[in-house]
């Protein structure tokens, strides 16, 4: 009897410590909408955690949503994963988290991301090639440039958001040619400067078949003085409110 009992003691020890251990390890990739009304979605990635792209329609609804988290698990590699949400017209819709704006997103444990305007979302991306955007992509920038190489550059303050006048970054020229760079985070994509003369006059610019008292950025480059030898520019005045204006020289 002692006998038995000791072998079956034996044998149950041996198969206790023969039991395999497992260790459980969070691979998800989990990205979360938020809308008004307790609205929300929660849509599970497979593939991104793997190296690869995945695009995956919300599940459940379009929106219009206020708020998107990305939930990256603990085992997946690439812990700096990020992610994109589309708009129902395919466009990257701008996002915040505190003085981050861009137009990917990751979770680094900080919580979710704001929607600068509530939106639809048509798409989620995941890709592990996404990076954060360039910094330089919120600012608006004007730059002149004259004749010996001169060049100066003067960034905004308050990003184009409302009226602005700043005295041009080092001298006042003259000048031949000024430029607007919008950055491609800055909400009004169509914002129009104006560079003033030592009086408060606007200067006469052009560009292709356009002569203007105003410039915008379009992505179509500089804009021309008329009267290069006399452009000194005193002032650069910024201002949403501006619209185009046809002038006839």
């Amino acid at each position: 009897m002692q006998f038995t009992t000791a072998v079956l003691a034996a044998l149950s020890t041996v198969g206790a410590l023969a039991l395999p251990q497992y260790e459980y390890t969070d691979n998800s990739v989990i990205v979360q909408l938020g809308g008004d009304d307790e609205l929300a979605t929660q849509t599970q990635f497979s593939k991104v955690q793997y190296g690869q792209r995945e695009e995956q329609m919300p599940v459940g609804s379009s929106g219009p949503f206020k708020t998107v988290n990305l939930e990256v698990g603990k085992g997946v590699q690439q812990q700096n994963l990020r992610c994109q949400v589309l708009d129902d017209a395919g466009k990257p819709i701008v996002l915040m988290r505190g003085a981050n704006v861009d137009i990917t997103f990751s979770d680094a444990d900080k919580g979710e991301w704001q929607f600068r305007k509530e939106s639809m979302v048509s798409n989620i991306i995941c890709d592990p090639t996404f990076v954060a955007i360039d910094p330089s992509e919120k600012d608006v920038t004007i730059i002149l440039s004259g004749p010996s190489e001169l060049a100066t550059q003067t960034t905004l303050l308050l990003g184009g958001t409302t009226l602005e006048a700043q005295s041009p970054t080092g001298s006042f020229g003259p000048y031949n040619t000024v430029e607007l760079r919008v950055g491609s985070l800055v909400e009004n994509q169509a914002l129009r400067c104006q560079v003033r003369d030592l009086y408060g006059n606007p200067i006469i610019i052009r560009r292709g078949e356009n002569t203007d008292i105003t410039f915008s950025d379009a992505k179509k480059g500089s804009w021309a003085f008329l009267k290069p030898a006399e452009s000194e520019v005193h002032a650069i005045i910024c201002d949403p409110a501006f619209v185009a204006q046809k002038i006839i020289v």
